[in-house]
Parts: structure tokens; C-alpha cells; sequence
């Protein structure tokens, strides 16, 4: 399965917008709770991400995001936003994903940075992730992503 982390080309996301990838989304959040229920040990295995996803951070937090109804990003010719949503990237050293909140010029997404991001904080803390908000040059905020101990 493709996941969508907002760097993808504004037409190949919109394509993507259909009742089949809401099945495939569902079928992927349910693989990630058989994968935690097999995989981890001690109480509650599916508190915590599997090996499995850690392995694979950015795909997972990207599944996660946009399978609880967060808008990725896309981007246009051009390179920019092309769309308001989640965008994640690798963070500056392994096991860091980090999650910003971008839109087109004038979109407006600046002022819903704060908000949004704590949504994505919230969803991210339900699946047992830990997610850092930051605020980085120009105080722009964005969640920094971390698995957490095993």
C-alpha cells in the first residue's frame, strides 16, 4: 500500500481519494494491531509500536494520520504545497519522524498549525507514539515523532 506523506503531486493524491482506499486504510490499521498483538509482549501489546513499525516510522505515522482523517498535503508542479494538510519527512536523526502542518500561499494553513497538529499530536499518543510539538525557525510549529521505549 502507498502511503501519503504530502509530498506527493496534487493530481496522484486526489486520485487516491476513494472508498477503496478507505478499505485498504482499514485493512492497514488492522494489520498494525495483529502485527502489535503478535509481536509485543508483556500487558497491553497493542499500547505500544511493534518492532515492525519502528522499523518503518515515517510509513507508519503517515498510515496513521491519514487513516484517522487527516489531510495529507500535496504538492504542485512546482514543488510547493498545492494543498492544506499533514506533511511528514525524516527527522534529523533515525528513529524521528516529524510532522508539519503546510498549505499553499494565503491558504490560511499557518493559523491552523496549532490546531491541526495537535489533532495529529492526539491520534499519534492513541497508537502510543510520542510526539514533541516544536517550534522551529519563524516559530513555526511542527510534532517531532518518536516510537518511545519498547
Amino acid at each position: 500500500m502507498c502511503v501519503r506523506t504530502g509530498a506527493e503531486r496534487h493530481d496522484e493524491a486526489e486520485a487516491g481519494e476513494t472508498g477503496a482506499r478507505a478499505a485498504e486504510l482499514r485493512v492497514a490499521l488492522d494489520g498494525i494491531r495483529s502485527i502489535r498483538g503478535l509481536t509485543n509482549s508483556g500487558p497491553e501489546p497493542q499500547t505500544r509500536p511493534a518492532e515492525w513499525e519502528r522499523r518503518r516510522l515515517l510509513r507508519t505515522v503517515s498510515l496513521l494520520l491519514e487513516a484517522a482523517g487527516m489531510a495529507p498535503s500535496a504538492v504542485g508542479e512546482d514543488g510547493e504545497p498545492a494543498r492544506t494538510g499533514y506533511r511528514t519527512d525524516e527527522g534529523g536523526r533515525a528513529g524521528l519522524v516529524v510532522v508539519r502542518w503546510v498549505g499553499p500561499r494565503g491558504s490560511g494553513a499557518r493559523y491552523q498549525e496549532r490546531e491541526s497538529l495537535l489533532r495529529c499530536r492526539q491520534v499519534l499518543r492513541d497508537w502510543g507514539f510520542e510526539a514533541l510539538e516544536v517550534r522551529g525557525p519563524g516559530g513555526r510549529r511542527h510534532l517531532e515523532v518518536e516510537a518511545g521505549p519498547e
